[in-house]
């Protein structure tokens, strides 16, 4: 993996809100699924990826619930949720921007990410130049050059493999688990989903392989017998202040509110 396509990736979620928000946009005006898709201006990276499929699924005359549940390599678990639970409600418009404002906000914590891996790019990039430099003080200019060169190739082709298990490190931050957890909770309950589905899909979109494990281990049946803090008691998301946000969020029904804005935090760093 390229250095180029690890910076290209990380721009996935700024153009997948865009991708929502202009698909929204044709659907308030009236317009059809594939005259507004053939008209996005997603056509490269996932969003483009995205685009290309609906458009031609679409133009078949397929609907949106069908296509997302048959491409799960494209959308994640609670998109493909959202998109064909909009459809089948007839509230397609509002789901795109729920979606478009989810990774609005992702975004956000990406930005924080390529601001965090800065330093060890330019190190990086920086050693490359100048650790061969001893070649030029011993007259072995063209060695230089070769050493050098070879070095950037390599650091351009295959340094994205080392950034992208730094931004996967960056991104198991707890906080920044607990807000994916939280924001996808929020956003699937407001949206209209059950208690328990909400829960397994925001434990997917979280990242964390073992809170997805400890609520699957929980069963959908269970999860809907009993609050939602008690489904996370021990779970490795849970802490204080998210207990206090569940607890009210159950109590009052508005999980958007006090769930919601701790996402908030916890994206802008509140650990």
């Amino acid at each position: 993996m390229s250095v180029l396509a690890v910076m290209r990736a990380f721009d996935d979620g700024r153009d997948r809100a865009e991708f929502y928000r202009g698909w929204r946009m044709g659907l308030t005006a009236g317009l059809s699924h594939p005259m507004i898709l053939s008209k996005s201006l997603a056509r490269g990276g996932l969003a483009g990826r995205i685009r290309e499929y609906l458009l031609a699924g679409t133009e078949r005359g397929e609907g949106i619930a069908t296509l997302v549940k048959r491409a799960p390599h494209l959308f994640e678990p609670f998109e493909s949720a959202l998109l064909a639970m909009g459809e089948e409600s007839g509230q397609l418009d509002q789901m795109l921007t729920h979606l478009a404002d989810f990774h609005t906000r992702q975004y956000k914590v990406i930005l924080a990410l390529r601001k965090w891996m800065s330093y060890p790019m330019f190190v990086s990039l920086f050693a490359v130049v100048a650790l061969p430099l001893p070649l030029v003080f011993q007259n072995r200019v063209g060695a230089y050059w070769t050493a050098t060169i070879s070095g950037l190739v390599l650091w351009f082709a295959a340094g994205g493999l080392v950034f992208a298990r730094l931004a996967q490190r960056y991104q198991q931050r707890p906080q920044f688990v607990r807000a994916r957890f939280a924001r996808t909770l929020a956003l699937c309950i407001g949206a209209g989903l059950s208690l328990p589905r909400a829960l397994l899909l925001a434990g997917d979109a979280s990242g964390s392989p073992a809170l997805a494990a400890h609520l699957r281990r929980i069963g959908e049946r269970r999860l809907g017998a009993q609050p939602a803090l008690d489904s996370l008691r021990g779970a490795p998301v849970m802490t204080p202040e998210l207990e206090a946000a569940l607890l009210v969020a159950e109590k009052t029904g508005d999980f958007a509110g006090p769930v919601g804005r701790l996402a908030d935090l916890y994206e802008d760093g509140f650990k």
